[in-house]
């Protein structure tokens, strides 16, 4: 009996001093919130504001990447015809590159994670460069021109990203919390998207914690766009009727506007 109590003395000593030694190195496992989870886009939608919360090892950086599924995208390659005007002058095959990709960290990306785990998790326009691959292309330094250019294309229209430094960090009492508000883009269409948020010591990824971010349609425009895709016959007719009651609106709006005139 003896040597039984004294088997649980020990068992519950080393369990105590294992949690002890868990907490005391910062080990503590991430957490995140995402408020909204969902963004409704109807017809007076012009973006919107997400934060990201949650807590994190007093020991490490946070970086946060969000992004749409990979696919596939072509677009026009523009050149000079016969040397003299500028033209489409073909296409280009990009993949996989997502629709929208955003990166925020609390500090440089290449100061806090190293190449491998950059290349691993697609963290940063280094390692998008280095994974991407473009067709047709004749070398690789033809190859980088265009895919720098396809991520100048995308943050032209505010759907990319890199943003060293904007996550909030504050450690008390033993835990360090962060947060994130960023201003969502009206550009970025309706889908759902992977919020990821990766705690970074010594130069790698220790934790990945993932929450979704859904951005759909609602009311008028949500009808709609069923249509549009369900029975186009009918959503041509409405679109027509749409389009007449619109401009026979304005047409009274003008012709109120004359007569106060005179």
């Amino acid at each position: 009996m003896r040597i039984l109590n004294g088997l649980k003395v020990f068992l519950f000593f080393n369990i105590a001093v294992s949690m002890l030694l868990f907490s005391a190195s910062g080990i503590a496992a991430s957490t995140a919130t995402v408020s909204p989870e969902t963004i409704k886009i109807d017809s007076f939608y012009h973006g919107s504001k997400v934060t990201i919360n949650g807590e994190i090892g007093v020991d490490k950086e946070v970086i946060i990447k969000i992004s749409s599924p990979a696919v596939k995208t072509s677009l026009r390659k523009k050149g000079k015809a016969a040397g003299v005007l500028w033209m489409n002058i073909g296409e280009l095959e990009f993949h996989p590159v997502p629709d929208v990709y955003f990166i925020y960290s609390t500090q440089d990306i290449n100061s806090i994670l190293g190449e491998n785990d950059q290349d691993k998790y697609t963290i940063g326009y280094d390692a998008f460069k280095r994974l991407v691959e473009v067709s047709p292309v004749s070398d690789d330094a033809e190859k980088k021109k265009w895919v720098e250019e396809f991520i100048k294309f995308k943050e032209k229209n505010k759907v990319y990203g890199v943003f060293p430094g904007k996550i909030e960090a504050s450690t008390a009492g033993g835990k360090k919390t962060y947060t994130l508000v960023l201003d969502w883009p009206y550009q970025a269409p309706p889908q759902e998207y992977t919020i990821s948020i990766y705690a970074v010591k010594d130069n790698v990824v220790q934790e990945v914690t993932e929450q979704p971010l859904r951005v759909e349609k609602t009311g008028a425009l949500k009808f709609l766009s069923n249509m549009a895709f369900n029975n186009a016959a009918v959503y041509g007719i409405v679109s027509i009727i749409i389009a007449i009651v619109a401009g026979f609106v304005v047409s009274l709006i003008f012709r109120g506007e004359s007569k106060g005139g005179h």
